[in-house]
């Protein structure tokens, strides 16, 4: 039996796999899922950690994440996608020439380098890497403040007018949009979108909790998804931004560490 006519966007995502179900895979398919996409995944890394700690990370072969890429592509066809951990160069040359061969126009780049807890998830010699392979195919990059920092190559990325500087510098990269996160100022968080020709500076209520395991992947894949549904990318980010506002706001306490944000808020309220 078909269901024609009650297709629903499918959106993927590539990016490493969270044990603890916080971050990464599972935080983007919870994402998608509260957002009405139909999620898929292509796992890059596998880390054995909780809401206290990384304990383990390995990474997988590039044979066996082309193989999954290459089915997900071959049938599901996604319309929009994100990628997330990606752990080290070659992998990030890995999935740079999956990209490459076949594009994905509505990609979004989160340079994931740190988990919440402090552990690098990016050997620092990968940060060239994201800059040269990744950042040319992405329609939006959403580095944080960090992440913006060592691919813009700037020190003391922390005001206003600095994120505006490493915006550009990573939008001279190849980025078509870029979104440096997490401006905090005062009562207000700041996020700085540039396209190459201005700026718009996206602000929130800043909510004050420490629940903020898996923010960023959430946040991207909240993006991806209103990708996925054809909206506009300053639309896109707008929504994302609004979403993990929620998504923050609206966390239970979960494990004896940094919590995770909920992207089920809608389900759960």
């Amino acid at each position: 039996m078909t269901n024609d006519g009650n297709e629903r966007p499918v959106a993927l995502t590539i990016a490493g796999s969270d044990s603890g179900g916080g971050a990464g895979i599972q935080a983007d398919l919870k994402t998608f899922a509260a957002c009405g996409i139909f999620g898929t995944s292509v796992l890059t890394l596998i880390t054995a950690q909780n809401t206290q700690s990384v304990d383990e990370i390995d990474v997988l072969s590039g044979e066996i994440v082309q193989r999954q890429f290459n089915s997900v592509i071959g049938d599901l066809k996604p319309v929009a996608a994100k990628t997330g951990a990606l752990g080290t160069a070659p992998m990030i040359e890995t999935v740079s020439t999956m990209l490459e061969k076949r594009p994905i126009a509505r990609l979004v780049v989160d340079p994931v380098m740190i988990s919440k807890h402090g552990h690098p998830l990016m050997a620092e010699e990968a940060f060239g890497a994201v800059r040269a392979k990744m950042l040319p195919h992405a329609l939006v990059a959403t580095p944080n403040r960090f992440e913006a920092s060592a691919l813009a190559e700037q020190r003391n990325v922390e005001s206003v007018p600095s994120m505006k500087e490493a915006a550009r510098r990573i939008f001279d990269c190849g980025a078509k949009n870029v979104v440096v996160k997490g401006g905090h100022f005062d009562k207000i968080v700041r996020d700085i979108f540039y396209d190459g020709t201005g700026f718009v500076e996206f602000g929130a209520d800043r909510v004050h909790s420490e629940r903020v395991h898996g923010s960023g992947c959430t946040y991207s894949a909240a993006i991806a998804a209103a990708l996925a549904k054809g909206e506009s990318v300053v639309d896109s980010l707008g929504f994302a931004r609004q979403f993990i506002s929620q998504a923050i706001a609206e966390a239970p306490k979960i494990g004896g560490g940094i919590s995770p944000v909920n992207p089920m808020w809608k389900a759960w309220s």
